[in-house]
């Protein structure tokens, strides 16, 4: 399917975004240039799935190629586990057993890819975000901020709306040290959308 039947075919409430979000592509390498994002509120279930199947369209048409990672909440939900929890619980027992020495070098390698991919790629699209964990606002909060720091472009798509998402972050981060930090840097670097 082509874009602009894609765009045709989504309810009347996705168009305008899939319209602004065409015009975001149509520019995307002075866009990646300057770091400009999105930050995307209200996309849950169809919605998320229209959004990042027209975003891996817009891409997969784009010549040259751009570097780019579409990332589902889960999968990064995943990663700030391993690497915040369970790698430094495994850590002391890696010398004294074989079989937790290469689980461990497993999850290292992987988990190293991944957050080399996050960190390098000229755009992050991250799908479903929605922190519940301490280790994932945080590894979030790091990944803005090294992306933020390098000038690199992120799309966020958040099932929720900015209130209900700043009340989950701060269930997952009582010392409200993360939300500000996080809507901050991607409000001065991307266009929003609800």
């Amino acid at each position: 399917m082509d874009v602009a039947t894609f765009v045709d075919h989504a309810p009347m409430q996705d168009r305008d975004l899939l319209l602004r979000l065409s015009m975001y592509f149509d520019a995307v390498d002075l866009r990646l240039r300057q770091g400009q994002g999105w930050f995307i509120f209200n996309a849950r279930g169809g919605r998320s799935r229209r959004i990042s199947t027209f975003i891996q369209l817009r891409l997969a048409e784009h010549t040259p190629p751009v570097s780019h990672y579409l990332m589902p909440w889960r999968d990064f939900a995943l990663s700030a586990f391993v690497t915040q929890e369970a790698l430094p619980v495994l850590a002391p027992d890696v010398a004294a057993d074989a079989r937790i020495r290469e689980e461990f070098d497993l999850a290292a390698r992987i988990t190293s890819q991944t957050w080399t991919q996050m960190l390098s790629t000229d755009l992050l699209v991250l799908v479903g975000l929605k922190p519940s964990n301490r280790h994932e606002a945080e590894l979030l909060d790091r990944t803005l901020t090294s992306r933020h720091d390098q000038r690199l472009a992120t799309i966020l798509l958040a099932p929720d709306m900015p209130q209900e998402l700043a009340a989950e972050l701060q269930t997952a981060d009582p010392a409200a040290q993360y939300w500000d930090r996080i809507f901050q840097r991607m409000y001065d670097t991307s266009l929003v959308a609800l």
